[in-house]
C-alpha cells in the first residue's frame, strides 16, 4: 500500500568503542538509503533523544552527536543487547537488555521524572511489572548501584513511601549468574499498600547518611502509569 510504513528491526551487542558513535548495520543502511533525514529520534521507555545522523561516501550510517548522552542515560556497557525498531523517518523504538537477557533497569532518574524534587542523592529507577506483584516477589537492586554504594555490606533497608511511612525490608544476596542484591520480605506489603500496578515507575533515592548504619534508608517516589 502506498505510503505504508514498514517497521524494520535490527539488534546490536554493545562492543568496545561504542561510547562516542554507533554504526548501523550495512544491510540496514541499504534499506534506509532513500531517507535523507539528518537527525534520528531514539525513544526508549524512559524518554526520547535527538541524535545526529552521519553518512559516509559508501552510504553507511552512524549515530554521532547525541549518542554519547543516550549511552550515559541508559548506562550502556559492553555486552548489553540493544534492539532497534525503525518506525519511519529515522524514528526508532529502542529496548535495552543486559548480559542476562533481561530488560535493563536504569540506575538514574528518567527524563520525564525530573521535577522540583530532583536531587543529587544516589538513586535508581524500576518500572513495575507483573512479577513484582507476586506475594513472594524478589526485586533486584541494580548491581552497579549496589556495588558503588556499598549496599552489599548491609543486612537490611528501610523504604520510605511518599507519605513518609517506613517499610523495613530485608536484603539478600541471590546468585543468578553474578551475585544480585534483592529486596524480598516486606516488599509485597509495600506494593499493596501503595497501590502499585504494572507500568508505575518507582524512583529509589538513597539517603547517604544512612550508609553509616547497618540499615540503609531509601525514599521511594512513585510516578503512576498512564491509563
Amino acid at each position: 500500500m502506498e505510503g505504508e510504513i514498514i517497521s524494520r528491526h535490527f539488534f546490536n551487542v554493545i562492543a568496545p568503542g561504542f561510547q562516542n558513535n554507533f554504526n548501523l548495520p550495512s544491510s540496514f543502511c541499504n534499506k534506509l538509503k532513500e531517507e535523507k533525514s539528518k537527525r534520528a529520534i531514539l525513544k526508549s521507555r524512559i524518554g526520547k533523544w535527538k541524535i545526529d545522523v552521519c553518512r559516509n561516501g559508501e552510504g553507511l550510517i552512524s549515530f554521532e552527536n547525541g549518542w554519547p548522552q543516550f549511552v550515559r542515560d541508559h548506562g550502556l556497557s559492553i555486552g548489553d543487547f540493544v534492539v532497534f525498531e525503525h518506525t519511519g523517518n529515522f524514528h526508532f523504538n529502542v529496548s535495552v537488555f543486559d548480559h542476562t537477557a533481561c530488560e535493563k533497569e536504569f540506575p538514574f532518574e528518567p527524563k520525564n521524572e525530573r521535577h522540583e524534587n530532583n536531587t543529587r542523592n544516589p538513586h535508581f529507577v524500576l518500572t513495575m511489572k507483573p512479577s513484582f506483584a507476586h506475594e513472594k516477589a524478589r526485586v533486584n537492586i541494580p548491581a552497579e548501584f549496589a556495588r558503588s554504594n556499598n549496599l552489599c555490606d548491609k543486612s537490611s533497608v528501610t523504604l520510605r513511601d511518599p507519605r513518609k511511612r517506613p517499610w523495613p525490608e530485608e536484603l539478600g544476596l541471590q546468585k543468578i549468574g553474578p551475585f544480585r542484591l534483592v529486596m524480598w520480605k516486606g516488599w509485597h506489603a509495600f506494593y499493596v499498600s501503595n497501590q502499585l500496578k504494572n507500568g508505575d515507575i518507582c524512583r529509589f533515592e538513597l539517603n547517604p547518611d544512612s550508609l553509616q548504619s547497618a540499615t540503609a534508608l531509601m525514599d521511594v517516589h512513585i510516578s503512576r502509569a498512564s491509563v
